[in-house]
């Protein structure tokens, strides 16, 4: 296709520089209105998820639908780090509110803006061709589209960095202030939407110094990013008091973190000396390889080698580090479509274009089950929708509900109507009277005695095997169940389970408790 726009731009021409530049622009036009389209259908491709949604989709929902003093609330005690996320989705439900859609048309926008993004950096340091490649590259990693349709901050983040980028990619080139300012803006809204998004200056600071600006327009850049730095400096502290309590669940990075790492790491560094020694964008001040390999190596790379010490890598939270990967696998592949081009031997011109239209089949064949697959509810952790329905609830008698962790009661906040009324036994004060994600629990000593009230207990709880909580509360739970009441009844669900505890008393006349009935039946 790329061939045949760029054959077409080239006519004979009666005015050729004018003609020439009109053709040029609307050329470039057509590739950018191309990849929206593009960008748009896949983003909506089964957006709905199958009318499906996962608990930490809910919670922003349930957050986002509070009020704004008590967003206030909530971030001066946990997740600071996403209070402006919450605040924009606050605004954008406040105009069209239909659940978890609602804020996952906001992250299809910021896929697109970053996928613009990508395309104009891509633009700018090598041609139009070039930037439509990488646009469709970055659109084609599984993790972007994956998040293009979750219901969370990271891509509105994506979006921001690129665009950050892209500032500071004009501010290498020419200088003039508003492409500092530029970039001092986007930074700022990427560092609010998330703190790990400022991780990308270390990937800006390697480009300036292999770019050889530091001396010329170092001191500029560190006025920018102290500037940057001050102003997210509340935000930053904040999220630090909190980090213990919010990212308690991480563990160290396993093989799999390090591998999604390594891999496209190598990749790129990889693309990056072929494209150098290949003498591409030799001439030009900043070059693709200078922005692309530092952007996917160095914010991720540094956030795993912290996560040694603060287990606080997830590859959510450097999402945007794909965009560099990105920038050189669309410099690579214009680089191959140029070899193609000038290919002199059709006989080697054509193996060399059936090559690569097998690497092409054979990446269709590897990805697509998997871009099938996360647009299904079986692709996350669970499935609140399948919590419907397992609650049995008549007027003036509330069934009693007991969440195991307490955490999972974030299956119920989005929508408690449709589970109707609910006796939490172990609830003292709900999650926005408290400034809480999940609501703050009784002590143990009430949460045993409530209990104990009930000769049936519903509880909604992780499936087996799954670490177990070490709170008071939690243990406290366990050990009621275990020591005063008899499993009877289980109906497994997508990431969870609702288990039916009766009361040992009242177990040996209740039909649920059968001996040898099948707890699974």
């Amino acid at each position: 296709m790329l061939g045949y726009l760029e054959t077409w731009r080239a006519p004979d021409l009666r005015h050729p520089v004018l003609d020439q530049d009109r053709l040029n622009r609307r050329y470039r036009q057509l590739l950018a209105v191309g990849l929206v389209l593009l960008a748009s259908l896949v983003s909506l491709w089964k957006l709905d998820r199958d009318a499906s949604s996962w608990r930490d989709e809910t919670v922003s929902y349930a957050v986002a639908k509070r009020s704004l003093d008590e967003l206030w609330l909530l971030v001066q005690n946990i997740d600071a780090v996403h209070g402006l996320y919450y605040l924009l989705a606050h605004l954008a439900l406040g105009v069209w509110d239909d659940g978890v859609l609602t804020l996952r048309v906001l992250s299809m926008l910021g896929t697109l803006t970053a996928v613009l993004g990508v395309h104009a950096i891509g633009t700018r340091l090598g041609d139009p061709a070039t930037g439509f490649v990488a646009g469709v590259a970055f659109l084609c990693v599984p993790q972007v589209q994956f998040y293009a349709q979750e219901a969370r901050s990271y891509a509105l983040v994506s979006a921001a960095v690129v665009w950050a980028t892209w500032f500071f990619v004009r501010a290498l080139q020419d200088g003039r202030q508003r492409w500092w300012a530029g970039y001092a803006g986007l930074l700022l809204l990427g560092g609010w939407l998330h703190v790990f998004a400022l991780l990308v200056i270390l990937a800006h600071a390697v480009t300036l110094w292999h770019s050889g600006h530091l001396r010329r327009l170092g001191r500029r850049w560190l006025l920018v990013i102290a500037f940057v730095g001050c102003a997210v400096a509340p935000l930053a502290m904040v999220s630090a008091g909190q980090a213990s309590a919010q990212l308690d669940w991480l563990g160290r990075p396993g093989l799999q973190d390090w591998l999604g790492f390594v891999v496209p790491a190598a990749v790129a560094v990889a693309l990056g000396v072929l494209l150098h020694r290949r003498g591409e964008d030799a001439a030009r001040a900043v070059t693709l390889p200078a922005i692309g390999v530092p952007l996917l190596v160095v914010p991720a790379g540094f956030l795993l080698t912290v996560s040694f010490v603060h287990p606080w890598y997830v590859d959510r939270y450097v999402l945007y580090c794909m965009s560099g990967l990105a920038l050189l696998v669309g410099q690579a592949l214009r680089y191959w479509q140029r070899i193609l081009r000038v290919e002199a031997a059709s006989e080697r011109r054509r193996r060399k274009l059936y090559a690569t239209v097998a690497v092409a089949f054979a990446l269709f064949l590897a990805l697509g089950p998997w871009y099938w697959q996360m647009r299904s509810a079986a692709s996350r952790t669970d499935t609140v929708e399948s919590y419907w329905g397992l609650t049995a609830t008549v007027p003036g008698d509330p069934e009693a509900v007991l969440f195991q962790p307490a955490r999972r009661r974030a299956w119920v906040l989005a929508r408690p109507a449709v589970f109707g009324p609910l006796d939490d036994i172990a609830l003292q004060q709900t999650p926005a009277a408290s400034g809480t994600l999940y609501g703050v629990e009784a002590p143990p000593d009430v949460i045993r005695q409530r209990m104990l009230q009930h000769r049936e207990i519903n509880v909604l709880r992780d499936r087996p095997g799954q670490p177990l909580d070490d709170t008071p509360a939690e243990i406290t739970k366990r050990a009621v169940l275990r020591e005063h009441y008899q499993l009877c009844w289980v109906i497994p669900v997508n990431g969870g389970e609702s288990a039916i505890f009766i009361r040992r008393d009242a177990a040996a006349t209740n039909p649920l408790c059968a001996p040898g009935r099948d707890i699974y039946s």
